[in-house]
């Protein structure tokens, strides 16, 4: 049978489209950080928003950014999920390759915070600003931790709990994103930032871990993992929360309302901050659901793995021409 018509393949094959991911994200990540921290109107609504956190009470316990009991709250939830997983599924390459891809995000989240470290002050903002709100936080670095822990039991799960983990990773990666948001500790786009930088190094390690470990990363193409449900569940509420920020936007009375809400808080503006905080984490998950669902190998039962380069394709010889190629 030949490769175009066969239904069986290793994972991650198309190694091309995993480049192409990578640099999609990053591409998306140049666009944040170019216009939220380098342009006027960009600055205005990030940091209107964070202004505005800064004003409106939430019912949640207030997080001191010193404590670090707070990075153990972010990770012990998913750690046990995670080892759990690595012990009973004996996914120790697998893991191995997903605590890297946490020690990569993490340690490209400090040094993209220390590297882009100035924000210019492009707008004629009011003059607190500038003490307290122009220097930079991008990507937000507890964001990050969130995210990549509930990643890290993503990559580590079979196809068929990829769908939901990936659920529960955006529940957890975008739910505490978006109360670092409220709790006045970061700009939107802060958290949009680590959510790409979470998801470049989850498709570096997804490919790996699917050509390390093949026969862990395929299905049966018979009885393949229900990957729709939970992509479409994150690419509806991703989209609405998305698309609903941006209406806040204009009920908060448009550019001359944002604008005002800097010295006179807008509820809208508040709302709008922590639908960008949110959102966008529903995004990426729904993406890499349908991603990585389709990128795991299809087996045939009673049937050996086909190799991870591509099939070559083998015409018939016609019998009236099988003199010319006897030897």
């Amino acid at each position: 049978m030949s490769a175009v018509t066969s239904p069986l393949r290793a994972p991650a094959r198309r190694t091309g489209l995993w480049v192409a991911a990578i640099l999609a994200c990053a591409a998306l990540f140049i666009v944040i950080y170019e216009y939220f921290v380098r342009s006027s109107s960009g600055q205005l609504v990030d940091t209107v928003a964070r202004l505005n956190a800064e004003y409106y009470d939430h019912p949640l316990p207030y997080l001191d950014p010193a404590n670090p009991w707070i990075a153990f709250y972010i990770v012990a939830p998913p750690a046990l999920v995670f080892l759990g997983i690595t012990l009973t599924r004996q996914k120790f390459v697998s893991a191995l390759i997903a605590v890297g891809t946490v020690i990569g995000a993490n340690l490209s989240t400090q040094v993209f915070k220390s590297t882009l470290y100035e924000r210019p002050e492009l707008g004629d903002f009011p003059t607190a600003w500038t003490q307290d709100y122009l220097d930079n936080s991008l990507p937000s670095g507890h964001t990050t931790i969130a995210a990549s822990v509930a990643v890290a039991v993503f990559l580590v799960g079979s196809p068929r709990q990829r769908p939901f983990l990936g659920v529960l990773a955006a529940l957890w990666g975008g739910g505490w994103g978006t109360y670092i948001f409220i709790d006045n500790w970061h700009r939107p786009s802060d958290m949009v930032a680590a959510y790409l930088v979470v998801a470049i190094w989850a498709l570096i390690g997804g490919w790996l871990i699917m050509r390390l470990e093949p026969r862990k990363n395929s299905v049966y193409y018979d009885a393949l993992p229900p990957v729709a449900p939970a992509a479409a569940f994150c690419w509806f509420f991703g989209i609405v929360f998305t698309l609903a920020a941006g209406l806040c936007l204009l009920f908060a009375g448009g550019w001359s309302g944002i604008a005002r809400a800097a010295e006179d808080p807008s509820l809208w503006m508040w709302l709008a901050g922590a639908l960008l905080s949110l959102g966008p984490a529903f995004l990426v998950a729904g993406a890499g659901i349908n991603f990585f669902g389709a990128e795991a190998g299809r087996l045939q039962r009673g049937m050996d793995l086909p190799s991870p380069q591509a099939e070559r394709i083998s015409y018939p010889v016609p019998p009236q021409f099988n003199d010319l190629y006897r030897v």
